[in-house]
């Protein structure tokens, strides 16, 4: 553990205070009641919710202004006005702003060097930025260049 982590956890522990996913002070009683299992996740659980899916949004693109509001993830933005780096599409998607083209660039709009920030828009590059749509018609486009050459070449 580094320092701070130890720093941290004295912290907490002298102030007796609780910290959403970190620590939660709870009674004799509700310990008694938990069969007096000490599992740290029953009563300050670290783990992450599940991801969510917007199938909507998986074809058509788009990310769902919920999943951007989702209290876990807005501390993990910790205030954020993700308007650097989106456009509202309309009152349930965002869209990236058209002058991101690729991944890499959205560092530059972003405006923060907080990793655990950056890894959350590029998730979300990854997880809605090309819908199914857009897929399928590239690879149509991407047949008939195919049959084009095909046909140049004598094959029919």
């Amino acid at each position: 553990m580094q320092e701070s982590d130890i720093n941290h956890i004295l912290d907490v522990f002298d102030t007796f205070k609780d910290e959403k996913r970190y620590s939660k002070i709870v009674s004799m009683n509700e310990i008694k009641e938990n069969d007096y299992n000490l599992n740290i996740r029953r009563y300050a659980d670290t783990a992450p919710p599940s991801e969510q899916f917007d199938i909507k949004a998986v074809l058509s693109g788009g990310i769902p202004v919920f999943e951007i509001e989702d209290d876990y993830i807005q501390e993990t933005l910790n205030g954020m006005d993700v308007s650097c780096v989106f456009v509202r599409r309309n009152s349930n998607y965002y869209d990236f702003k058209p002058e991101i083209k690729n991944k890499e660039q959205i560092r530059e709009h972003i405006g923060t060097k907080d990793q655990s920030v950056i890894n959350q828009f590029e998730r979300w590059w990854d997880k809605y930025r090309v819908s199914l749509h857009e897929i399928d018609l590239q690879v149509r486009q991407s047949e008939e260049v195919m049959r084009r050459y095909l046909k140049e070449l004598g094959y029919d």
